[in-house]
C-alpha cells in the first residue's frame, strides 16, 4: 500500500501541462483592413480584428477577403472564433482553415454569421486561416484563436482517492475470503 501510495504522490509532482503559445499574423486582406494584436501567453489567446465595406451607403453591400497565418509551438487543439458586428450584416462569407506545409484542409465553412470550431494543430506547422467571398455592408470583424491547458496535478489529486478506495476494496476482499 504504501508502495502505491509513493507511485501516486510521484506522478503528482512529475507531471505537468502547459498551454501552446499561438502566434497569429496578416497574410494580407483586398477590400477590408486588418490589424493583428499579437501573441499572449498567460492566456493563450490570439486576436485580429478588421472592418470592411466602411464607408459604403446604407444597404449597400461588397466582396472582401482577409487572410491570417496561425503557428502555434506545441502540438494542441485550438478553438477558432469568428465574430462579426453586426453579425447581420454579413450576406454569406467561405471560411477555411488549412495546413499550408501540408496543404490539408481542416474545414471549409459557409457561414452567414459569427462561428467558430475547434482545430489540431501541430508544432512549428503554418495554418491558413482565411474569409473568402464575403459579401457583406459594413461591419467589423473579429478572429481570435485559444488554447486551455488541462490542470493534469488537479485531476490526479480527484482520481488518486477514488484509485485507493478500489485498492481497499480490494484488499477487503481478500482478508475476508
Amino acid at each position: 500500500m504504501k508502495k502505491v501510495m509513493f507511485l501516486i504522490v510521484g506522478l503528482l509532482f512529475s507531471v505537468s501541462a502547459s498551454a501552446a503559445t499561438l502566434s497569429l499574423s496578416g497574410a494580407g486582406s483586398a477590400g477590408a483592413t486588418q490589424t493583428v494584436s499579437g501573441t499572449y501567453n498567460n492566456g493563450p489567446l490570439v486576436l485580429a480584428e478588421g472592418e470592411a465595406g466602411k464607408g459604403l451607403t446604407a444597404g449597400t453591400k461588397s466582396t472582401w477577403n482577409s487572410d491570417f497565418d496561425l503557428t502555434s509551438d506545441a502540438d494542441t487543439n485550438a478553438k477558432v472564433e469568428f465574430k462579426f458586428n453586426p453579425s447581420s450584416a454579413v450576406g454569406t462569407a467561405q471560411l477555411s482553415i488549412f495546413n499550408n506545409t501540408d496543404a490539408l484542409s481542416l474545414g471549409v465553412w459557409n457561414v452567414t454569421g459569427d462561428f467558430f470550431t475547434t482545430v489540431a494543430l501541430l508544432a512549428g506547422k503554418v495554418y491558413s486561416v482565411d474569409f473568402a467571398s464575403v459579401t457583406s455592408s459594413a461591419l467589423k470583424y473579429n478572429l481570435s484563436a485559444s488554447v486551455s491547458a488541462v490542470p493534469i496535478p488537479a485531476a490526479l489529486l480527484l482520481f488518486a482517492p477514488a484509485l485507493l478506495g478500489f485498492f481497499g476494496l480490494r484488499r477487503k476482499a481478500a482478508v475476508a475470503a
